[in-house]
């Protein structure tokens, strides 16, 4: 009788915080500020690429510096077909940029899921230093170290500018979100993301026991490349233009901040995590120009003070307080 009720409690308390998140979300625009649909639009955008990132680092155990180019390459099609091509339907641009960059996601990951530990993180690294050279010297697609500027893509039939209609822009990268967060919850919560979870807690027992070690992490890369490409798709039209600086592994350092930020042991970590570092980021650069050192030193303050992230601390110390059971 106790645990039935622990678990109505439970879901009683799930219901509740969803109901007020999603209430939150959809009232951004209510507040009458166009930066305020840019930021948190922006910070979606990372939460989407955090939520992405923790498929390889929370729940297959791999750690990626190079997921800045997955982010890149999606940003980047979606420019050259808008600004190069006049292709400027929105869903179908959105749809090519994540199929393109999770075919690339498969080729590079099928080579860098063969090693392990510091051998992957360097070899990622090392795909998105080769990307950041070579947008460099395809200036003709690519703009060199300019850049390309975007033309508003369409929607519907109807121009559709980030800038001109933020609160349109936030309201359409929302419910990419919320789908986002969706399949990613059936992915973690089914047999193939509990066998990764195994992988990551022991991938010599997984194997042992019959999972396809080396192909389960290839499937983890190519899921998290596709969202890394969705996140890269939808800050393109977001700014209006793309530089080089997606690809460097100093720009795939913040979905890694991030992550770590909210918490990479539990699912609503990195969700948290990218909203709280995208406006966090946003304050201390207007107020500082020391803003590196700011951000180091609330991740050292993280690491110490919570080990587990923002959200997974908290939802530790709530489970012992007042009895709430959770998982990943």
């Amino acid at each position: 009788m106790k645990a039935k009720i622990g678990w109505t409690t439970n879901r009683l308390h799930s219901f509740a915080g969803i109901t007020i998140s999603l209430v939150a979300l959809f009232c951004i625009p209510l507040l009458g500020s166009s930066y305020y649909d840019f930021l948190f639009s922006l910070a979606l955008i990372y939460s989407m690429w955090a939520l992405g990132y923790n498929f390889l680092l929370g729940y297959t155990g791999l750690l990626s510096f190079g997921h800045g180019a997955f982010f890149g390459l999606g940003a980047y099609t979606v420019a050259i077909l808008v600004t190069k091509f006049s292709f400027k339907p929105f869903l179908p641009v959105i749809g090519i940029a994540v199929l393109a960059t999770a075919f690339l996601g498969a080729v590079i990951g099928y080579l860098c899921v063969r090693y392990t530990e510091v051998y992957f993180a360097l070899l990622t690294l090392a795909f998105s230093m080769f990307f950041y050279a070579l947008v460099f010297k395809l200036y003709y697609w690519t703009g060199g170290s300019d850049g390309i500027g975007i033309r508003p893509p369409d929607l519907f039939g109807l121009r559709f500018s980030a800038i001109e209609y933020p609160a349109h822009y936030y309201y359409i990268t929302l419910a990419f979100f919320l789908i986002s967060v969706y399949i990613g919850w059936r992915i973690v919560n089914s047999p193939f993301g509990k066998a990764l979870q195994a992988i990551r807690d022991n991938p010599l027992k997984a194997e042992a026991i019959g999972i396809p070690v080396r192909r389960y992490k290839w499937y983890a890369f190519i899921i998290s490349t596709a969202y890394s490409g969705l996140a890269g798709a939808l800050y393109a039209p977001l700014f209006g233009h793309v530089v080089p600086d997606l690809f460097h592994f100093l720009f795939a350092g913040e979905v890694l901040f991030a992550t770590l930020l909210g918490g990479y042991t539990i699912f609503l970590g990195p969700i948290v995590g990218g909203i709280v570092f995208t406006v966090a980021k946003r304050y201390i650069t207007a107020v500082t120009i020391y803003w590196p050192l700011v951000l180091g030193a609330l991740l050292v303050a993280v690491t110490l003070f919570f080990p587990q992230g923002i959200v997974g601390t908290t939802y530790s110390l709530l489970r012992r307080k007042i009895g709430i059971k959770g998982g990943e």
